[in-house]
């Protein structure tokens, strides 16, 4: 029974540093805006609805609701003439309100009582958390704009490298999903009558011969898409790299089991030869396949499948589950990933 070793790589996704500025200007609004903006660089609460994170991210949301505010308070202040010295026009109650919310307070014009006060206080307190949180949104847009910059940049700068290693995976995917197929395939049997096998050959060393020339070519495709994945691993980005360990970690696996498959046929000791298959490998080689394929979909005209379409990975464990029933001297040994 062949031993199969299993490499795990931990691999790492690098982040960006942003660069924070510190605003200038009156020291509590400067500490407020400070304040802002660096809360702005922590991650955001998991549970905060994605409504209202898009709200507080929008400076346009922000500003409607600066002026709403403005304009409450303005009517607020016009329909209740009590709150004056004297009555106010409709101008003028606009006025109190701007200069309220903006905390400028030029003194012309004072409430008189503890409702209009209380009310001053808090259109002046509203003011000052919506600048900071407008502040805060100009940044996170300003931000999401420079990483969504910085991004484009990287992936057209790396794209080619990308694309060679996500189509040499596609590549090799369809040639190995091919020749577990027909290698796993018990009644797949090679014609005795041609390629001038020796007389004294057997259906099963025939049958050997045909297995392993299907797989031959296998060690150096895979071989090359390692290194390839090592050449270029700079260029990779931490979500197409892991895909790329991932597929050559469970490709070795299945590669292994073909070898296997080829080494019980040419046996003839009389041995049951026994070996453990997990199609899991399967199921993650053709996710991974599946999303380059979405990701680059130039691939599809450029590396055509070679041969029959891949078969699925449910449709492979059906032929090895038909191949435990068919053949008495192999036997997998099929793990249950339930």
């Amino acid at each position: 029974m062949i031993s199969v070793e299993t490499r795990r790589s931990s691999i790492g996704e690098r982040s960006p540093q942003d660069a924070r500025k510190s605003p200038s200007g009156d020291a509590g609004r400067a500490f407020l805006v400070y304040f802002v903006l660096y809360k702005s660089q922590k991650p955001q609460r998991s549970n905060m609805p994605s409504w209202i994170k898009n709200i507080l991210n929008s400076p346009l949301y922000i500003g409607i609701a600066y002026l709403l505010i403005v304009i409450i308070f303005g009517l607020t202040y016009w329909i209740n003439p009590n709150f004056w010295p004297r009555p106010l026009g409709f101008i003028e109650s606009f006025y109190f309100s701007v200069i309220t919310i903006t905390t400028l307070g030029y003194g012309d014009i004072s409430p008189i009582t503890d409702i209009s006060r209380t009310l001053a206080s808090l259109e002046a307190l509203f003011g000052i958390l919506l600048i900071g949180v407008f502040l805060n949104a100009i940044a996170h847009k300003y931000s999401e704009e420079i990483s969504s910059a910085a991004k484009n940049r990287e992936d057209s700068q790396w794209r080619p490298a990308r694309l060679l290693v996500a189509r040499h995976i596609c590549k090799v995917h369809q040639m190995l999903f091919n020749s577990f197929r027909w290698v796993v395939k018990h009644d797949h049997h090679a014609d005795l009558s041609m390629h001038n096998f020796p007389k004294d050959y057997t259906q099963r060393d025939a049958d050997a011969w045909q297995k392993e020339h299907h797989i031959k070519h296998l060690d150096y495709h895979y071989n090359e898409l390692k290194k390839m994945i090592e050449y270029n691993n700079v260029a990779l980005d931490s979500t197409l790299l892991p895909k790329a360990m991932a597929y050559v970690e469970s490709a070795k696996d299945v590669l292994n089991n073909c070898k296997f498959v080829v080494t019980a046929y040419k046996d003839k000791s009389g041995s049951i030869f026994k070996t453990s298959f997990d199609n899991k490998n399967l199921e993650t080689m053709e996710e991974i396949y599946e999303e380059l394929l979405s990701i680059y979909p130039e691939i599809k005209e450029m590396e055509k499948p070679i041969g029959p379409s891949p078969l699925s990975s449910n449709e492979l464990q059906d032929l090895v589950v038909r191949s435990n029933e068919g053949c008495n001297f192999l036997q997998f040994m099929i793990k249950n990933n339930l």
